[in-house]
């Protein structure tokens, strides 16, 4: 084949490729939709472009659902459905899937859980027999309970406990700091001592509770005939009985934020520590919750986003930037973050994050930028709707969770409807830093807890009041010729912080001091840097500024007189050190 004909069936399949993206997009989900006498609701979606159907099932309870002190039931229940039912043998549901060519899964939020199967379509059937089965009588015994209980601590120590960055990943370290009052401040997979705790007769009433046709959605996707299929819901699912009303809510309002929050969080699976900030936001149905995703792709989406290109590739301060949108039936998450690179101070990183933030809050972004977020989120949408497993947990969630299921027909002309003014103003908006939480995620173990931390100031008092003093020295000491805080520093820090936070009547006063080596004027300069470090973690964390005061002291009172300059580096880092003086208001 010469080069012109290789050329020509270049553009030939450039153009079928354009032409077949064009009736992608064009082409809208049609789907049938009503509710059986039982209550349950059903949506229905031929495709019939290739021989597969999705069985799904959506029930309204998630994580926000749970009673005080019995956290983690509703992802539980993800995994105790599976056991099996009074006609599927306990440990059986996956081989029998498998055994008939298909796949299975099931998942769970703060607001929903999801079951679904994935089948040849001449199993359909078997799909919703299966589902039905999980519906009407779930085995939901001791020897499951326990079973599952294991399967669910080593997952939470799979992806939370021993996984790098697993607190903010899966929002555990995040949440807590956000949600004072709503229950998205748990987390979804919950709390080991509550499932612990919980006797078979519970979970046996929250299943009672909540599995119910009246509380779910059913969504069968893919090659069927509408009315063979209506007919064999009916047969599967008409007769199934409610044990209890329909899941009503209430609505728990969270106050917003409006001072900055500041809270640490260790990780012993990391040496790179990271630098969030983030932010509640709009509910998943509010139009700015599509604009904050497009903010996201701005900053971190790609390798020429902004942040990835000035912090990662420019600078070369950040090892590796994030940013992402999370929006739920109630409230909103926005969260973005930059894990250090080499010595890069986290303060550093949170000054070029606001430079970024204020460039969207100030300046329109470019129409190039523009339009490739445009193109970014119309093949997005494409590509989540090009499956029907895809399409089946799209309806159901717009039906459950927005209350519009044609929302799956709205979304991509809602992206396409925001503009660039829309991004500047939802900045300005939401974006502020007197909105946010503002979490250092550090290396290392938590310093000791708060209960430690009382008993040790008490005893601090106690030796001032026996001495006639209300001067302290502290484990804060720097490196040599260094005026940045070590990890073990800022750890006393965050003791500190946190005893402060717990007694307002406190002040402070921090000291710092150098060695003797280098020049007096060097020296004072050098300790007023520290005694600066010092102050501006505290009032990072938190405390503020007009009960905190510090002062450079060079090289006064050194510990050990090393003006002889034979001391060892033990004796010269007893004079680095930084005194506090503790007073009452």
């Amino acid at each position: 084949m010469n080069r012109k004909n290789i050329k020509m069936n270049k553009i030939l399949l450039s153009l079928v490729a354009v032409l077949i993206s064009a009736v992608g997009l064009s082409q809208k989900v049609e789907f049938t939709e009503y509710d059986l006498s039982n209550g349950l609701h059903v949506i229905l979606h031929q495709e019939n472009a290739a021989p597969v159907v999705t069985v799904g099932v959506m029930y309204q309870v998630g994580a926000k659902d749970e009673e005080a002190g019995r956290t983690g039931f509703a992802h539980f229940f993800e995994h105790l459905l599976f056991e099996g039912t009074q006609n599927i043998e306990r440990g059986e549901w996956f081989n029998v899937v498998a055994a008939n060519g298909g796949s299975n899964n099931a998942n769970t939020t703060q607001d929903r859980t999801y079951y679904y199967e994935t089948f040849p379509s001449n199993k359909l059937e078997l799909g919703l027999w299966m589902e039905s089965e999980r519906m009407l009588h779930p085995k939901i015994e001791q020897i499951g309970v326990d079973t599952q209980n294991e399967v669910v601590k080593e997952e939470k120590r799979q992806r939370i406990d021993n996984a790098p960055y697993g607190a903010i990943i899966y929002r555990t370290g995040i949440d807590k700091h956000l949600f004072k009052k709503h229950p998205y401040g748990q987390s979804v997979i919950g709390s080991m001592e509550d499932l612990n705790a919980a006797k078979l007769s519970e979970f046996q009433s929250f299943n009672d509770k909540f599995y119910n046709p009246n509380n779910a959605t059913l969504v069968v996707a893919g090659d069927i005939d509408i009315k063979d299929t209506k007919k064999m819901i009916e047969d599967y699912f008409g007769t199934v009985e409610n044990k209890s009303p329909r899941n009503e809510r209430t609505v728990i309002v969270e106050e917003p934020i409006t001072k900055t929050r500041y809270a640490t969080e260790y990780d012993a699976n990391i040496q790179i520590p990271a630098k969030i900030f983030s932010y509640i936001t709009p509910k998943s149905i509010d139009r700015d919750a599509y604009v904050l995703d497009y903010i996201s792709q701005v900053l971190t989406g790609g390798a020429s986003s902004r942040m990835q290109k000035r912090m990662v590739e420019d600078e070369k301060i950040a090892f590796q930037v994030l940013a992402f949108n999370s929006a739920n039936q109630d409230y909103g998450t926005y969260t973005m973050g930059a894990l250090a690179k080499g010595d890069t101070e986290l303060s550093t990183l949170a000054k070029v994050m606001d430079e970024e933030i204020k460039k969207l809050q100030t300046t329109l972004i470019s129409e190039r930028e523009y339009q490739k977020l445009q193109n970014q989120f119309e093949a997005r949408y494409v590509s989540s709707n090009s499956r029907v497993e895809g399409i089946a947990s799209s309806l159901a969630t717009y039906n459950m969770l927005q209350g519009d299921t044609d929302r799956i027909n709205k979304e991509l002309e809602i992206y396409k409807g925001i503009t660039r003014e829309d991004i500047k103003r939802a900045a300005n908006q939401y974006l502020k830093p007197n909105q946010r939480l503002e979490l250092d995620y550090l290396a290392g173990q938590a310093p000791d807890d708060m209960m430690d931390a009382k008993d040790e100031v008490a005893t601090m008092k106690d030796e001032m009041m026996a001495t006639g003093t209300d001067k302290m020295s502290d484990k804060i000491y720097f490196d040599y010729n260094k005026a940045s805080l070590t990890a073990n520093s800022k750890k006393e820090l965050d003791k500190m912080a946190q005893v402060m936070k717990e007694d307002p009547s406190l002040m402070l006063k921090a000291e710092t001091f150098t060695d003797s080596r280098g020049t007096d004027s060097y020296n004072m300069e050098l300790s007023k840097q520290r005694s600066a470090a010092v102050i501006g973690y505290l009032i990072a964390k938190g405390i503020s500024p007009d009960r905190l005061e510090g002062v450079g002291r060079g090289e006064e009172n050194p510990v050990v007189d090393c003006s002889s300059g034979n001391c060892t580096a033990e004796q010269y880092e007893q004079s680095r050190r930084t005194e506090f003086t503790i007073t009452k208001k």
